[in-house]
């Protein structure tokens, strides 16, 4: 999704193909152009896509037939195995391609395998047949809808994760059209240059500070490396979200997704909500609701405790994982105790003290070693013991103008603007807009071809 062969090649051609195919074969196309991106990857990934499809629908269907007997809630068991079974075994970290067999000290079965989609399409197939054991709608017994649902490419990379009954509609019945075009066209540009502008220069910034031996390591430079992982962390899965919806748009499918605005939040659990909301609301609906089943303080801990994990784990299976979500769970639980005077702080000071907080556990996820991660965390504290502070004025200088931009648009710039219309004003776009979004296209191209495009994917 950020390379320019899709840029150039498979997207025109793509939506080119779409918009002229009839109404009735769209669905399938969609279907065959998602297998052909995980083909061109890793053909290996076809296997958890088809059991992800199939599972999801027949199991739709048995659990709907069942669901008032007690083989519902074995086929529903089933299905959340099975397709558990393809999440473990297909779905790679992101930083070091370790899955749930490296975790445990094993070789993987599959290591060499880039899976893609291997993080949303389980979670799209159990979410579906939850939902019809819940009777929140039947099942679908058109196989072309279901599969679109749970193998709906454009959200590969990062999401969003997508809920069945707000979008079966729109996938039978999608309306492209010239504006929704425009849409789509300014939210890829955005995702675009978020990834090449702001992510990788965060993620370079932080290879650059990791080159610093740690044991003398300036407190500054360890400040601004948290930082710039922080902001990479975070703007790697908004990029590729920002670009599903892009394409979704083209087709003329809306996706309901919010802008960056991680950092605009006063409390863990609500940075938690705005720095991925479908995959927190996903977690909220499916884990932590399940397990917090009354009002006692045990079982809502306990289900902050599954709910944390497994959604930390989405982003991949590595120790560095299981350490950021027990230092996640941690933080969580320590403000629910504190909830009420911390609700009587200021509201800047309680911004100081999550972004404080932010910035002290994120080496748990840049390290793979808890001793790394400590000795780091020492290092912004000042063990160091560094005056000569250069690296702190190179990286000032060299990845000023992207952590700033990372900055603002974390406060909610983009969501600032579409709140006040500006993108709805008639002069700008009729005549500036087209003029930007070439520009952007211009800047992506020239990353692209320059070979700063980055292929980590989460």
């Amino acid at each position: 999704m950020s390379d320019i062969s899709f840029l150039y090649f498979f997207l025109p051609v793509f939506t080119g193909l779409y918009l002229i195919t009839p109404k009735a074969l769209k669905r399938l196309l969609v279907i065959l152009a998602g297998a052909g991106v995980i083909v061109w990857a890793d053909p290996v990934g076809l296997i958890p896509m088809g059991i992800c499809i199939l599972s999801g629908y027949l199991f739709g269907i048995f659990i709907h037939n069942f669901r008032d007997k007690v083989w519902g809630k074995v086929f529903l068991g089933l299905e959340i195995t099975v397709n558990a079974a393809a999440f473990l075994l297909f779905h790679r970290t992101a930083f070091d391609g370790a899955d749930f067999m490296t975790l445990l000290g094993q070789k993987s079965l599959i290591k060499s395998a880039a899976a893609i989609g291997a993080s949303v399409m389980p979670l799209h197939s159990v979410a579906y047949c939850i939902d019809v054991y819940k009777k929140k709608y039947v099942c679908e017994h058109r196989f072309t809808t279901a599969a679109e649902y749970i193998a709906f490419f454009p959200t590969f990379g990062a999401g969003p994760i997508l809920s069945f009954d707000k979008m079966k509609s729109q996938f039978e019945d999608p309306k492209p059209s010239f504006a929704k075009c425009a849409v789509g066209v300014r939210m890829l540009m955005l995702g675009l240059i978020m990834k090449l502008f702001i992510s990788n220069a965060m993620k370079d910034m932080w290879h650059d500070v990791t080159d610093i031996p740690l044991n003398s390591m300036p407190a500054t430079a360890a400040w601004l490396g948290s930082l710039g992982f922080a902001m990479f962390f975070y703007f790697e899965v908004c990029a590729f979200c920002c670009m599903a919806c892009g394409m979704a748009s083209l087709m003329g499918i809306e996706l309901s997704y919010s802008l960056p605005a991680g950092i605009h939040s006063k409390s863990f659990r609500g940075l938690c909500r705005r720095a991925n909301p479908s995959l927190y609301h996903w977690s909220r609906n499916y884990i932590y609701r399940s397990i917090k089943r009354d009002g006692s303080g045990f079982s809502e801990f306990l289900a902050i405790i599954f709910s944390v994990m497994l959604a930390v784990l989405w982003y991949g299976f590595s120790m560095r994982s299981v350490m950021f979500g027990a230092a996640l769970i941690v933080v969580l639980c320590f403000e629910k105790i504190l909830e009420s005077p911390l609700k009587k702080l200021p509201g800047f000071v309680r911004y100081i003290i999550l972004f404080f907080m932010i910035l002290v556990i994120m080496p748990f996820m840049a390290f793979s070693e808890p001793a790394e991660a400590l000795q780091y965390i020492s290092a912004m504290f000042g063990s160091g013991n560094n005056t000569l502070d250069t690296a702190s004025s190179y990286l000032l200088g060299s990845y000023s103008c992207p952590m700033i931009t990372a900055i603002v648009v974390s406060f909610g710039a983009f969501g600032y603007l579409k709140r006040k219309k500006v993108f709805n004003n008639e002069y700008l776009t009729t005549i500036i807009q087209p003029v930007w979004v070439i520009a952007l296209l211009i800047i992506c191209t020239a990353f692209l071809v320059s070979g700063e495009n980055c292929t980590y994917k989460f």
